[in-house]
Order: C-alpha cells, then structure tokens, then sequence
C-alpha cells in the first residue's frame, strides 16, 4: 500500500479497538514517521525513533496538553471558561519541561520513594486476597468495576493518604480526565467535565494537605509536604498538580492493565498456565503481559523548534504522537511481537513505563500491583472467558482501557 493513501485517525480508537494496534503496525513499515492529515498531527511509530525522542534527542516539548485539549477553545476564553485546568494543569510533572520538570521530578522522587512504595506491600497482598475471594463467591462478574478498579484503587488512597470511601468517585475523576484529555481537541462538555472533576480533587485534598501540615503521617501528602532540597519545596499548587496526576493516572493505567491483561490471557490459555508454573516470575510474565496488551499507546509531544526526522520537515507548534505501542510491537526489537513469549526480557526493552527524563515516577508501584494480583490470580483459577462479544473501548489514545468487561473465571481443582 502507498505510504501516502494510507492514515490512521486517532480519533477512532474506541471504534477500531484491538484493530487500531494493527493499523499503527501497518504504518510503522509503511512510513515510520508520519504526518496524519486525519489528525493533523506527526505519528511515530519504530522503537528506535521513540526511544531517540524519550531521551531528549529532539527539540519536543512536554508543554502541549493545554493546547492539545483546548485547541479549538480561543485563547482569551480558556481562564474564564476551564478556570481549574488552566490554573493547575501547567504545573503537572507530564505537562513541564526541563529544569522546572527536573526540580519537581527530584522533588516528587523524594516524596515517592522505594521505601515507599515497598511499605505498601503488605496492603496490596491483603486486597489481592480480598478480591480474589470475591470472585470465589461471584466467579462471573463485571471485571473493570467490581475487581480492576478496586485493587489500584484502594492502593493509590492508602498510599496517599485519603479514606477508602472516595474509591466510587475514582471511577468519574478517571473517565472525566481519559475522555477529556486522552484524546486531541476533545470538545468543550468534555473539558468542563474535566475541570469539574480537578476541581472536585482539589476540596478533598487542600483540607487533607492543611490537616498533614498540623499532624504529619506515614503516607504520601505528608512525604510531600516535606520533600526538600535544599531550600525548595512543592507549593501548594504544585503539589495539588502533582496529586492530580497521581490519583488519576496513578490507579487508572494500573486498571486497564489489569482488565487488559484479563482479556488477552482469555485468548491465551498457555500463558496462564506457564504463570501458574513458574510463581517465581511472576513479575516478568506480567512485564511481558503489560507490552503485549499496550495500554501504554501513545505520549504527544509539541514540536519547540523546525528540526528534520527522516527526510520529513517537522515544523515547530506541530504536535507528535510517540506511539509507544507501535514501539512495543516492533520486530526490530521483539521476536515474533504480535505474540506473548514467556522467556522474553523485558527489562531494558519496553516502553510501557517510557524510558528516559520522563520514565513513570510509579511503576514500582504499578509492577507490584500487576505482579502480586496475576501471580496470585492463577494460583486460584485455571482460566477465564470473555463473556463480552463485542469490547468497549474508551475513545482515548494516551493509555488504552476499557468501559467494562464481563467474565467468568474457572476455579482450580
């Protein structure tokens, strides 16, 4: 097929589903960069170009968020209209370039340490058993809802610090935020849902952060509020930013990973079975499973200057769409990628948590959760099936997820 009759529109991704991975295949040997008159935007889609761009080799800019959501929102009308996304947006660790990204990354790193994150252990082992028992007694059930959603969660309040009583508000803050801002030029009832939605995590967390600053704790608010270096700290706007993109992404990517991963072990009975084997690698079965599902599809960037990619002008105030599930498909790098291989090293390969300045501050926490529940998982069940005849995609582009997915599980004999 010509390079040029050939697109991908990023705004049908909940319609192609799964088919959506195959098309970005497609233009990944068709035209590995590629400007989409569909999107209007530059579509990148080798491994090597990606891992290039993750570590800064070009002149692209984290800052494009605002100006990706609210493109077709002008300019003077965006503070009256989005009062909270305007406000607090520009100060979240995904949206702020180098040295202000660097100060705050150190900064958050402090609070969101490995001894951190290791502490929560105990929690996420306690609620795998709670749910894993649920679904002994209810083993067909609603999975994105009932089970996946429960799990990161709980765990993302527990380590921050906020009552278990707000997990049945996660699921509006995550969908406003992934249906606003996971996809280009969202339209304008969707940005108010988004800002609403920042605004409703705000009243929860400015009297918590108040309350830490009188009577610190063993959590994250309070590891927050004293991370220093030096004389630096967060502010309080930098902080309830930060916290923005931790309750959201911090439980949502872990989420659709978990749904993810369930429909794909339905299609692939012999990869739960060498999980069930092999309880000692657990952790690098579920890595393998986390590049195989790609919910981590894409990261935009803004182009800050004119620079040449391949022979291709890319202009300065173009956006870029790094897809990092093209990347994790990629048969330069992956033998036989379209499939999931039990003995594959993932370590220094994947882009699930996107290597380099700007690699997720969570995914110790992510790879816990993932690895505890499917290790346990498969110990319990002997398999699943999709109840589903159709699966419904969320029309985002930023992380791949699902609005639902019905299942029945097997138990173990």
């Amino acid at each position: 097929m010509n390079a040029q009759a050939f697109d991908v529109d990023l705004n049908s991704v909940a319609r192609l589903g799964n088919e959506f991975l195959s098309e970005l295949n497609q233009l990944r040997e068709l035209d590995p960069v590629h400007w989409s008159a569909a999107s209007q935007c530059w579509i990148v889609t080798r491994h090597a170009d990606i891992d290039d761009a993750l570590q800064g080799k070009f002149p692209l800019s984290l800052k494009r968020l605002v100006d990706l959501g609210l493109a077709a929102v002008p300019e003077a009308d965006r503070a009256r209209l989005f009062p909270t996304i305007m406000k607090f947006m520009p100060h979240w660790i995904i949206e702020i370039d180098p040295p202000d990204h660097t100060r705050q990354r150190k900064l958050l790193v402090k609070a969101f340490s490995k001894k951190v994150v290791d502490g929560m252990l105990p929690f996420v082992r306690q609620r795998v058993v709670t749910l894993l028992d649920k679904l002994a007694a209810q083993p067909e059930i609603e999975f994105n809802e009932q089970i996946a959603r429960q799990l990161p969660g709980s765990v993302i309040l527990e380590l921050i610090g906020l009552p278990q009583e707000l997990v049945p508000r996660l699921r509006g803050w995550a969908l406003a935020l992934g249906e606003g801002l996971g996809r280009p030029f969202a339209p304008a009832e969707l940005l108010a849902r988004v800002d609403q939605a920042m605004a409703e995590m705000n009243a929860v967390l400015i009297p918590a952060i108040e309350e830490r600053r009188a009577r610190p704790r063993e959590d994250l608010l309070t590891s927050m509020i004293q991370a220093v270096d030096g004389s630096d700290a967060l502010t309080l706007d930098e902080m309830l930013g930060s916290l923005h993109v931790i309750i959201v992404a911090g439980h949502d990517t872990t989420l659709n990973t978990l749904t993810l991963g369930i429909a794909a072990l339905a299609r692939n009975p012999g990869f739960w079975e060498n999980m069930y084997r092999h309880p000692e690698r657990s952790l690098e079965l579920s890595l393998e499973l986390m590049r195989y599902v790609a919910m981590s599809t894409s990261q935009p960037r803004l182009v800050a200057e004119d620079f040449e990619w391949h022979g291709k002008s890319v202009k300065r105030g173009q956006f870029v769409f790094l897809m990092l599930a093209a990347a994790n498909r990629d048969p330069r790098m992956f033998a036989n990628p379209e499939s999931m291989e039990p003995g594959r090293n993932n370590l220094d390969r994947s882009m699930v948590f996107a290597p380099g300045m700007h690699h997720c501050i969570g995914h110790l926490l992510a790879k816990m959760q993932v690895g505890e529940f499917f290790g346990a998982l498969v110990q319990r069940f002997s398999g699943v099936e999709v109840l589903d005849d159709t699966l419904h995609f969320m029309p985002q582009v930023a992380f791949r997820g699902l609005y639902d997915l019905h299942v029945r599980f097997t138990h173990r004999k």
